[in-house]
Formats: structure tokens, C-alpha cells, sequence
């Protein structure tokens, strides 16, 4: 294995530039800290995620993927606020298992492809972090954006009877990962299937975001599950909700799945969708569909806030329902 500046030098530093670091006193890779310009009337929103081996991907999932997700991951929290990214750094950890074995050189190649081709849709750069060793894998980002000042869409201003929508088809990341542990499918058959594709490779919603500013009183990204990063919104706005759960989008492949397992509360409670929920004023809801139109990207009303505060009401046809387990996905 090389030495850990080279490794860096080889698989890294050609992802630290960007026609977003345009001043000649920019710094990226190769000093003890990165020096960047700021924006006038901006305002910088920094996010960070820590991806664990076993615990937000599978062993098997390939370097690209990893790199990919641990990278849209964070992108996606900068869609929720309406932020344009701009850079990020990251701080890997590698199993010492892998430092030892002969593909550790291709399985760099593919991770730094990974966040490459990431990272080049949004014209990012990485501009530094850190490398070490361990038992194992571990991936944390964080990532900068710029928001005009004043104008980062927060969780906190959802208001009474705002309408609440999300983005997409809820629950496919969450169905791409029973795919993964029980199927018998050879694992290239599998990663051709849409749901895994949105569980391994997300796209980040970060169109979306930008269009939401001044239209938009809240959003979130669906990491955890949608009941549960809803209630995060609930709880910080001070608000309550209804929804309707048969209103919320779900895919061909979830529907045929519900079918065989009978539980119709699975799609809302897996994490992984990395869609955006959001909530909109009534006097605004023409502007939804526009913003659908032009971005050719469904939006869909799935319910509306209400003035009992942390109160999350579900129905399935007009007929109140409970849930016998947690909204989603927990850390701890």
C-alpha cells in the first residue's frame, strides 16, 4: 500500500478545483487548512454526515457507490435549506483489513470515481480532510453551500394550514435495501433495479431547493423515514399535522412489494429516500405545479399542518390510523 500522502496526491487532489474557487488566493489540498473566498450576500451552510460500514451500507456495496452516497447524502441536507454547494472535505477512514490486500488500489480508483463524478454534475471541489486507519470503514463529509442572506429555508416555519408535499416516490431507498439482504439475485443483476440505483446512488434534490426559496416555509430531506423527518418539522415549527397516507407517491416495485408483506406503513417508516418534504402556503400551490412542471419531477400533497403542536395525525381513506412501531429510522 502507499504512503498515505500519496494516496492523496493520487486519488484526491484532482478533486480539489472548481470554477467556483476562482481567486488566485484559494487554497484547497496541500496546506493545513483550505483558504476560500466568501460570497457578498451570502450566507454559508455547512452540513456533515458519518457513513459506518454496516450500518448505513452494506459490506458488499462497491466503492463507488459508498463514495456516491456518502456524498449525496450531504448534498441533500443543502437541497432542504435551498443552498448551492460549493465545496466539501473528507475525512476517511480505511479498514486496516483493506490497507493489507491487493485491491486496495482499484478500490480507491472506484471510490474517488465515486465522489468525482458527483462532485463534477455540481462543479464542487474537495478542499481537504483527513486520512487514517481502523477496523473499520468509515466515510464523514462536510459540505458548504451558499444561500442568499436571509433566505436558507429552515424546518422551523411551517405554519396552520400549510399544505405539506414531498418529492418523488417515498420508500424506494428503504425497499432497494430489503432487496439486498434477501435476495438469492447475483449482486450485478440487482444493481440495475431503480430501487436499489436510489438506494446506493441518490440523487440529491438540489433543483428543487433552489426553486422552494420564497415559496416554501419548511423542508427537510428524507434520510430517516418520512414520519420521522416530518415530526422533525412538526417539532421545530411548533405545529401539528394530518396526513393522508393512501395521498403519498410510492412506486410500481413498492406497491407490488406491500402486496406480499401486508404492512402498509413500510414505505414511510424506511430511511434512504433523500427526497425533499416540504411544506407550501395555500396561496402558493400554483407555483408548485409550476415548479413540477419545469423541473419534470413530481410534487405531491400528502397532507396539511395543523395548530396541535408535535400532534401527527395519519388517516388511510378518511379514517384515522395508528402505527404500532416507531415513525423511522433511529441512531441510537
Amino acid at each position: 500500500m502507499a504512503h498515505e500522502f500519496d494516496v492523496i496526491d493520487q486519488f484526491f487532489k484532482p478533486l480539489s478545483k472548481s470554477k467556483q474557487m476562482q481567486s488566485p488566493l484559494d487554497i484547497g489540498i496541500g496546506d493545513d487548512g483550505a483558504v476560500l473566498s466568501c460570497q457578498p450576500g451570502s450566507q454559508l451552510v455547512v452540513v456533515t454526515d458519518t457513513l459506518i460500514e454496516g450500518v448505513h451500507f452494506l459490506r458488499e456495496t462497491e466503492a463507488y457507490d459508498i463514495a456516491w452516497k456518502a456524498l449525496a447524502v450531504n448534498l441533500s441536507d443543502l437541497a432542504a435549506m435551498g443552498a448551492v454547494p460549493a465545496f466539501f472535505s473528507l475525512a476517511l477512514t480505511l479498514p486496516r483489513s483493506l490497507l493489507g490486500s491487493q485491491n486496495s488500489q482499484a478500490w480507491l480508483k472506484s471510490f474517488s470515481r465515486g465522489l468525482s463524478d458527483l462532485a463534477s454534475q455540481y462543479d464542487i471541489a474537495l478542499v481537504g480532510g483527513d486520512t487514517t486507519h481502523a477496523d473499520q470503514l468509515s466515510i464523514t463529509i462536510t459540505a458548504q453551500g451558499w444561500v442568499e442572506t436571509g433566505q436558507a429555508i429552515t424546518r422551523g416555519g411551517a405554519q396552520p394550514g400549510d399544505d405539506i408535499y414531498v418529492s418523488g416516490t417515498i420508500g424506494d431507498g428503504g425497499l432497494g435495501l430489503k432487496m439486498l439482504q434477501s435476495s438469492t439475485h447475483s449482486s450485478n443483476v440487482l444493481a440495475e433495479n431503480s430501487a436499489v440505483i436510489k438506494l446506493n446512488r441518490p440523487q440529491p434534490r438540489l433543483d428543487l431547493g433552489r426553486a422552494l426559496q420564497g415559496v416554501a416555509t419548511s423542508a427537510i430531506d428524507i434520510s430517516d423515514g418520512l414520519l420521522a423527518d416530518l415530526n422533525h418539522i412538526l417539532q421545530v415549527s411548533a405545529v401539528g399535522a394530518v396526513v393522508e397516507t393512501t395521498d403519498i407517491p410510492i412506486s410500481e416495485g413498492m406497491q407490488q412489494y406491500l402486496a406480499e408483506i401486508k404492512d402498509w406503513a413500510f414505505p414511510f417508516r424506511c430511511g434512504d429516500d433523500y427526497e425533499l418534504c416540504f411544506t407550501v402556503p395555500r396561496s402558493k400551490v400554483d407555483l408548485v405545479v409550476q415548479i413540477s412542471d419545469e423541473l419534470a419531477l413530481p410534487l405531491t400533497r400528502i397532507g396539511q399542518i395543523s395548530k396541535d403542536q408535535g400532534r401527527l395525525l395519519l388517516e388511510k381513506g378518511g379514517q384515522l390510523v395508528t402505527l404500532d412501531k416507531g415513525l423511522g429510522f433511529e441512531h441510537f
